[in-house]
């Protein structure tokens, strides 16, 4: 036969789970602003029953004994969460590309009338108006003062380019930093999360912190999760491993930090580790960075080939020429590239050097009022003189193909933008808090621990009515 007090320690139990049901609920609602918290859930088991001794004797079998809380579990979907990952490897490298490449068309201001396009048109027009009066001090002096404005327009685009690159070294280095510091911690709540687990606990607030951290540093690299297992078992043990390209960046509690060295290497982009290994890069924002770097270092290449074929091509031409004083051989610019192109300086301290004339043909003499070489200068502007190309329309493709990567990126960069807010908003029916869903359990969870109470109410007075009146005569 079952204790006198079997009826009041069903509804206790009843009690005691409906209570922390409302606590669950309780903090579900008070996060539900808090960036990666994960719903939770009870998950009530009926006790073990209670088989009488008499059963055998009449008595209907096992009897209830109430209800527990075995668990409360943190809802989470591990699929789309690594598919968030990837989502945020993807963004981090767009955004950062798409950022760089913007400084390089500023750099480019094109098109306008303070572009290099435009300037060096202005240049070859100017002799284009020196051939018509080659003797003009005036028309000389603008010739000059077109070829200074486009030195400065080189100048300018080589600074904006070289400053662009240390700039992407330091963050790249920041990043890496930043990756190192959030392996560290994952790797140390690791520890904490197997440690409690191995106890018997389920912590909720650790694993969200730990996947939030997971989460920031898929946007700087691009990660592989996957669960720990215990060695003698194969189960999981809370922990888990965070490779970057088949680096082991986090093993159980202990982390192991990525290098800075940045290498693109055949066009693979990777960082390269002390011992001379590549750990290849595929999304996340130091891959960004490091393939910005790529492309900037493509673009001052493709400005210093421009700089010096222009550098050749008007020298070449007009050594060629004589100036007023009659000598020829001299050079327009000096210089080998866009960083350190400018006009010669006997050209900048005397007008009259300035090689408009060609040379004469026997028994001809040299003719001041001569403007032929002047003219041929002009045609450079579209003369084939880089690879077929003239050196307007290398500069053009060249701005041309910053343009459009740029365009690539932000166009990709806003397609990923909404496929990431797709991912977490799928994310978020999953694992995110929703009031009215809580407003119901926490109605539900009231009903029963009203229901409850009402039982061991009812139990108490027929206790108390056995224990008050037992052996009284006359007693109802």
């Amino acid at each position: 036969m079952s204790s006198t007090f079997f009826g009041l320690e069903i509804g206790k139990r009843a009690l005691d789970a409906s209570q922390l049901a409302l606590n669950v609920v309780g903090q579900n609602t008070a996060n539900v602003n808090t960036p990666g918290y994960s719903r939770q859930v009870v998950q009530f088991t009926a006790t073990d029953p209670f088989t009488p001794p008499d059963f055998e004797h009449g008595h209907p079998g096992n009897l209830g004994t109430g209800v527990t809380i075995s668990a409360v579990n943190r809802i989470r979907d591990a699929f789309t969460d690594k598919r968030v990952f990837g989502a945020n490897a993807e963004q981090g490298s767009l955004g950062n590309l798409s950022d760089i490449l913007s400084r390089v068309e500023s750099a480019y201001n094109e098109p306008s009338d303070s572009g290099l396009g435009h300037l060096a048109s202005n240049f070859f027009h100017s002799f284009a108006d020196l051939s018509a009066n080659p003797e003009s001090g005036a028309i000389r002096a603008t010739v000059r003062n077109q070829a200074e404005t486009l030195v400065g327009a080189f100048h300018s685009v080589s600074t904006a380019l070289d400053q662009i690159g240390p700039d992407i070294t330091a963050k790249v280095a920041v990043k890496i930093g930043d990756a190192n510091t959030l392996a560290g911690q994952i790797a140390t709540l690791n520890n904490q999360i197997r440690t409690a687990i191995g106890a018997g606990d389920q912590p909720n607030d650790l694993l969200d912190k730990r996947g939030a951290l997971i989460n920031t540093l898929s946007g700087i690299v691009d990660v592989q999760v996957t669960d720990g297992r215990n060695a003698q078992t194969g189960k999981p043990n809370g922990e888990v491993e965070i490779n970057v390209g088949g680096y082991a960046l986090v093993q159980g509690d202990q982390s192991s930090p990525l290098p800075t060295t940045v290498t693109t290497t055949n066009g693979a982009i990777g960082l390269t580790t002390p011992s001379g290994d590549t750990i290849p890069l595929r999304g996340g924002e130091v891959y960004g960075l490091a393939k910005a770097s790529a492309l900037v270092a493509g673009y001052k290449s493709d400005l210093n080939t421009l700089a010096s074929s222009f550098i050749s091509a008007v020298n070449t031409q007009h050594a060629t020429g004589y100036g007023l004083d009659g000598v020829t051989g001299r050079a327009f610019f000096s210089g080998t590239d866009a960083q350190s192109i400018s006009v010669d300086s006997v050209i900048k301290t005397d007008l009259n050097a300035i090689a408009a004339a060609s040379a004469p043909i026997p028994p001809a003499t040299f003719a001041a009022g001569n403007g032929d070489n002047a003219r041929a200068l002009a045609a450079l502007d579209s003369a084939p003189v880089i690879n077929g190309f003239s050196l307007n329309a290398y500069y053009n493709a060249g701005v041309a193909r910053i343009g459009a990567d740029s365009r690539s990126a932000q166009t990709a960069g806003q397609n990923q933008e909404k496929v990431l807010s797709q991912l977490q908003a799928q994310q978020a029916s999953v694992s995110g808090v929703s009031l009215d869903e809580e407003l119901t359990r926490m109605l539900q969870y009231q009903r029963t621990y009203q229901a409850a109470s009402r039982v061991i109410n009812v139990m108490d007075d027929i206790v108390g009515r056995i224990i008050n009146n037992l052996g009284i005569p006359g007693s109802a």
